[in-house]
């Protein structure tokens, strides 16, 4: 009797989460910012693009409703010591107007517009699937699909493959991708994007661990965001990693992009060196964390 209770039970929490998995989550339509960050190299130096992408108000263009997207968030550059030479003045932008999306639920579609209508996402999709977006600049195709928490409710995930490098980015229902909001979707060389957080009315909804979603609302708080700087990059066997945030009480992680910590260690220092020759060739996020906030990178082990 009580082995046919416990089956059971199993049973019906299988159920519930795949019933919950085979429910679309849109993208959300108002009230949601989207925490990214654009990087490029520049010579030896890393330009980093810091922003807040966010929904006010909506839009009617042709037969189509579609939501507004800004940007808050700064464009700053980071030269190492010695050789590089000085940083470029920082460039702030606030409110700046970027784009505007559309939905179509029903087929679980997400139409991008910056000076014509595209298809961003569609989310009609099954291991082997190629990619059709104006996003795809590698010939994605799907090479796994999971579910992961989205607020309080598991969504699809789906991984892609491009010219052998496998599951190196995820597209998320109702998120977008581990790049960003509308990032393009390429294995990065010399240059990349990476999500942070993604917040709904308030509320953290991606990803689950991470409470210090916010929008940057003035030059201000631009000054203090915490930030993060990791060369060389790609790199091949050692990385320094700066972080402004570092303190006596912070801990720094290396992931892959599961999301499973591969290095962890106590850092009492703004600036840390780490062996990564053990590691093997991919995309691995950085992570440091103290008791007020959250900061996350990405670099590339070649």
């Amino acid at each position: 009797m009580k082995k046919t209770l416990i089956l059971v039970i199993l049973f019906l929490m299988m159920t519930n989460l795949f019933c919950q998995t085979n429910k679309y989550r849109p993208f959300p339509d108002s009230n949601a910012i989207w925490d990214q960050s654009i990087w490029y190299l520049d010579g030896c130096c890393q330009v980093s693009d810091d922003q807040s992408l966010y929904i006010s108000g909506d839009t009617t263009i042709g037969p189509y409703t579609y939501h507004k997207l800004y940007i808050n968030g700064y464009t700053s550059e980071f030269c190492p010591p010695p050789d590089c030479g000085n940083p470029f003045p920082p460039y702030y932008h606030i409110g700046d107007y970027w784009g505007a999306f559309r939905q179509d639920t029903l087929n679980k579609r997400v139409y991008l517009y910056q000076g014509k209508d595209t298809l961003a996402y569609d989310f009609n999709l099954n291991v082997g699937d190629q990619i059709h977006s104006c996003l795809n600049y590698c010939g994605n195709s799907v090479h796994s699909i999971d579910s992961v928490l989205v607020g309080n409710k598991y969504t699809k995930r789906f991984w892609l493959s491009c010219n052998g490098h496998n599951d190196y980015v995820a597209l998320i229902e109702g998120i977008g991708s581990t790049y960003g909001a509308f990032a393009s979707l390429l294995f990065p060389f010399e240059s990349g994007s990476s999500l942070g957080c993604v917040k709904e009315n308030n509320q953290t909804i991606w990803p689950s661990d991470i409470d210090g979603c916010a929008l940057i609302t003035n030059v201000n708080e631009l000054s203090i965001t915490p930030r993060i700087f990791i060369y060389p990059n790609p790199a091949t066997d050692k990385i320094t990693i700066e972080a402004s945030s570092a303190h006596s009480q912070s801990q720094l992680s290396i992931m892959n992009l599961n999301g499973q910590e591969l290095i962890t260690r106590q850092i009492t220092q703004p600036k840390t060196q780490l062996d990564i020759s053990s590691l093997p060739s991919g995309v691995y996020f950085v992570r440091v964390t103290n008791d007020r906030t959250v900061t996350v990178g990405k670099f590339v082990k070649q």
